[in-house]
């Protein structure tokens, strides 16, 4: 058991000697130091290799993620912008679709506008997982602040209009951050505090180690439910999940391929297949049971998925800068929330434009009632900045302050 003042402790030791052997205790402590410092050595030089590996990686990551935060500080890729705004139009008119019709050119036109629209909130979480979020509280709170102006407006006018609400709908718009009418940003607030831990972990996981995650997750909760239409978490892909699996791929697309460029007519290529795909299988449910289902369309399949990385791609590799856009495209999460109270206001106020449903026109219609609906409700949130911007941020920055010392106390009687 003479080991000196090493880290090794000896477990076991089997010695096979045959005949008289003589060996003189200098000689074997010189063979035991000698072992011992070779197996230092090889132990040493392992875990040098790994450091270097894993520095590597972290390096690469932080090298591509410094290259693509110069590019973001040098113009906002109004190309990106632009695709938010599309998103959005396209989202719009794929809610007001008339699903669920029998017959007629306006159930075909429905199932377009679904397998199109329907990537829209997928390429909002393939923008953020890109270029990453970073947690900050203040953001969060305007957020809120925003959040709760709109659905505090819907509920007045839900009274207005003589709407008779339940007590679950009354807290919806009370506390829209944890009700089910603003799932979207539920989940996006549940993503945004997840988010130091997901892009820790982007930095320690090997790229070959993060795309086999990526694939996995795509068949669990993708593959199975496109194939065989079980939906593993029951939400449709309206939830956190699809939301973490798709910023996880928008970071992958981020951190590695964020200097590569692909033509622009090989992604429009395979977008127009698999749309076509969708379509096709879309079409043959509904001849089959007489009604517009979508199921190949929803947001958890691998069709809206792989289609909204395409159409992310092909605004990607368009660079351009306009004020007007990036000005406009600020405005969209707040004209996505305040949607169905905008919806209401033009049916109240301006036309019934439902009353037309079953026209084969109405898809059209729809169309233009979606941009619209982006106009009024930009112009509505520009005010609500210009008006409230000020006491906001000041309510905010005491709230803050406030919060951040009532930690520093807790944490002083740790």
């Amino acid at each position: 058991e003479k080991l000196g003042n090493t880290e090794f402790q000896w477990e076991s030791l089997n010695i096979e000697i045959n005949g008289k052997v003589f060996v003189p205790v200098k000689v074997l402590n010189e063979v035991r130091r000698e072992a011992l410092e070779q197996l230092r050595e090889t132990l040493l030089s392992q875990n040098r290799r790994e450091m270097v590996k894993k520095q590597k990686n972290v390096l690469l990551v932080i090298k591509r993620g410094t290259e693509r935060e110069k590019t973001v500080k040098k113009g906002r890729n109004s190309s990106i912008e632009l695709l938010r705004i599309v998103c959005l139009v396209m989202i719009f008119w794929m809610h007001a679709a008339d699903s669920g019709v029998a017959n007629g050119i306006g159930a075909w036109i429905d199932i377009a506008v679904a397998v199109i629209g329907n990537i829209g909130v997928s390429c909002f979480i393939l923008i953020s997982g890109y270029y990453g979020i970073r947690l900050d509280v203040k953001k969060m709170m305007h957020l809120e602040c925003m959040l709760l102006f709109y659905s505090w407006t819907g509920l007045l006018f839900q009274y207005v209009w003589g709407n008779a609400l339940g007590g679950e709908e009354i807290l919806s718009y009370l506390l829209p951050v944890i009700g089910k009418r603003s799932w979207y940003f539920t989940c996006y607030f549940a993503l945004a505090f997840l988010s130091p831990f997901l892009n820790e972990m982007v930095e320690k996981l090997s790229e070959a180690h993060f795309r086999q995650l990526l694939i996995t997750m795509l068949v669990i909760f993708s593959g199975v439910t496109t194939f065989f239409f079980f939906d593993i978490n029951s939400d449709g892909g309206k939830g956190i999940t699809q939301m973490v699996m798709l910023y996880l791929i928008g970071r992958y697309i981020g951190v590695y391929r964020a200097d590569r460029q692909y033509r622009t007519a090989k992604l429009a290529g395979w977008f127009a297949l698999l749309a076509g795909v969708n379509f096709c299988l879309n079409g043959a449910l509904y001849v089959v049971t007489g009604t517009v289902q979508n199921r190949f369309a929803r947001d958890n399949t691998l069709f809206t998925i792989f289609e909204a990385i395409l159409v992310f791609l092909i605004f990607r590799n368009h660079h351009f800068e306009n004020a007007f856009v990036n000005r406009l495209a600020k405005h969209v999460p707040a004209v996505f929330l305040f949607e169905w109270t905008l919806r209401g206001f033009i049916s109240h106020y301006m036309f019934d434009y439902v009353a037309r449903a079953g026209e084969n026109t109405y898809e059209f219609l729809l169309l233009g009632i979606a941009l619209l609906l982006v106009v009024m409700g930009s112009v509505i949130d520009w005010a609500r900045v210009t008006l409230f911007h000020v006491p906001e941020a000041w309510c905010i920055e005491h709230i803050y302050r406030l919060g951040d010392r009532c930690v520093q106390k807790i944490r002083s009687k740790r």
